[in-house]
């Protein structure tokens, strides 16, 4: 059985040139690649600023604390 590896920003992004070319070249029938790619590319960023959001928070709580117990 294959191992399943994650997919990096970088190669979803580079598929997306592709569909684009061969939506170009072949016309819509690539479209429902396009979309799921591009789908998948905002979730993930999404979920990325998501957490660093939370964890700057915690790091900022964490440093108000620190000051406030000096």
């Amino acid at each position: 059985m294959p191992s399943r590896r994650t997919i990096s920003e970088e190669e979803i992004e580079d598929g997306l040139n592709v569909v684009a070319r061969l939506i170009d070249r072949y016309g819509d029938v690539y479209w429902p690649v396009f979309e799921r790619l591009e789908r998948e590319l905002e979730q993930r960023r999404s979920r990325s600023a998501r957490v660093k959001s939370r964890l700057n928070r915690e790091q900022y709580q964490i440093q108000n604390v620190d000051i406030l117990s000096q």
